[in-house]
C-alpha cells in the first residue's frame, strides 16, 4: 500500500478518536446544563399515570410544574387542590367513566389557585355545598368535563382568561358562575336541567355572571333550567349564537350596561319574556330569533334606558314605568 494512502488512514483513524474523547469529556460535564434540551428529561413535560386505586393528589403534588397527569377511567374519591400549572386529563373518549367523586361533599372537587391549569375529561360529581371546579387561577382551560349534582358545577372567582369549552353541565343549583371575573370565554357548552324546578333549593340558573365584565358567551345551549342566563352587575359582555331554550326566565340583565346580545335563538317558556332589562342602559339586542312563528318579549323598566331593541313597542305601562317590546 502506497505511504500516502497509510497516512490518510492514520489521520482519519487520529480524528475519530479525537471526536469520541470529546464527546466523552463534554456529556458528563455538561449533561445536567443540557439533558433537558437533548437529552429528553424535561420535567416541564413530565407525565404521570394514575389508575384506579391510586391517588391523584399525590400524583398532583409530585409532578413538576407544567406536567401533565394522565387519569385512566374507574371511581376516584378525592377533593383535589391544584396550586401548580400543570394539566390533568383523562384519557381520550373516558369522560363518563373517569369519575371524580367528592370526598368530602361540603368542599370543592378540583380546587384550581394556580395559573395556566388545564382539567379536561372528567365526571366530576357530588360537591353538594360548594363546586365541582373551582377556579381562582387565571389562563385556564377546561374543556371537555362532565359536571353535575353539584352546588355550582363551574365556579369562576377573581379570574380572568380562562376558556371554558365544550362541557356538559347539568342538574346543579348553578351550572357556570362567573364571579368579578373578566375577559373568559365560555363556548359550546350545554347546560341544562330535568326542568323548571331542579337544583338543590328547588331552584337552577344555568349561567350567572356577577360583578364580571368583558368575557364572551358563544354557541352555548342552556336550557330546562328555571333561569337561563343572568347578568348582575356585570357590563361589555358578548352574548353570541347562544342557544337559550325552554328556560322560566330566559335572560336577565340586572345594573349590566354596554353589552351585547346578538344572534341567539331565544325560546321562551309558557308566557313568561324572553329578556327582562332592570337598571340596564346601552345594551344592544339585535338579530335574535325565537324559532318560526314565534315571538320574542322585551320588557324593561323606566330606567333602563338608551338599549338598543329590535321590534315593536306594544305595550307601554303607565307613569313611565317602561313597557314590552316583540321582535317577530
Amino acid at each position: 500500500m502506497p505511504l500516502s494512502q497509510i497516512n490518510k488512514k492514520l489521520i482519519l483513524v487520529l480524528f475519530l478518536v479525537f471526536v469520541i474523547s470529546a464527546l466523552y469529556i463534554f456529556y458528563p460535564q455538561n449533561k445536567e446544563k443540557y439533558s433537558d434540551t437533548f437529552f429528553g428529561n424535561n420535567n416541564n413535560s413530565s407525565i404521570t399515570n394514575v389508575y384506579p386505586g391510586d391517588s391523584i393528589q399525590s400524583a398532583i403534588n409530585n409532578i413538576s410544574s407544567g406536567g401533565t397527569v394522565i387519569v385512566s377511567s374507574g371511581l376516584y374519591k378525592e377533593n383535589l387542590v391544584i396550586d401548580k400549572p400543570l394539566s390533568i386529563i383523562s384519557k381520550p373518549g373516558e369522560t363518563n367513566y373517569t369519575i371524580v367523586q367528592a370526598a368530602d361533599p361540603e368542599e370543592d372537587i378540583f380546587h384550581i389557585t394556580a395559573n395556566n391549569v388545564t382539567v379536561s375529561g372528567f365526571n366530576i360529581t357530588g360537591s353538594q355545598d360548594k363546586s365541582g371546579i373551582y377556579c381562582s387561577g387565571s389562563d385556564s382551560n377546561i374543556t371537555g368535563n362532565k359536571l353535575s349534582y353539584n352546588m355550582y358545577g363551574a365556579y369562576i372567582n377573581n379570574s380572568t382568561r380562562n376558556t371554558l369549552d365544550n362541557n356538559e353541565v347539568n342538574n346543579n343549583s348553578f351550572g357556570i358562575y362567573l364571579k368579578a371575573s373578566n375577559n373568559n370565554q365560555l363556548s359550546s357548552n350545554n347546560v341544562s336541567g330535568v326542568g323548571i324546578f331542579v337544583g338543590f333549593n328547588n331552584e337552577a340558573w344555568g349561567i350567572y355572571l356577577e360583578d364580571s365584565n368583558d368575557n364572551k358567551l358563544m354557541s352555548n345551549s342552556i336550557s330546562g333550567l328555571w333561569e337561563g342566563v343572568n347578568l348582575t352587575n356585570s357590563s361589555n359582555n358578548e352574548l353570541n349564537n347562544n342557544s337559550i331554550l325552554d328556560n322560566y326566565f330566559s335572560l336577565s340583565l340586572e345594573n349590566s350596561n354596554n353589552n351585547k346580545v346578538l344572534n341567539n335563538t331565544i325560546v321562551k317558556r309558557g308566557y313568561s319574556f324572553s329578556v327582562a332589562l332592570a337598571h340596564s342602559q346601552n345594551n344592544t339586542l339585535k338579530d335574535n330569533t325565537a324559532g318560526p312563528n314565534t315571538e320574542i318579549k322585551v320588557i324593561y323598566g323606566f330606567n333602563s334606558t338608551n338599549n338598543t331593541l329590535e321590534g315593536e313597542l306594544y305595550t307601554s305601562n303607565e307613569n313611565r314605568t317602561g313597557g314590552v317590546f316583540r321582535v317577530k
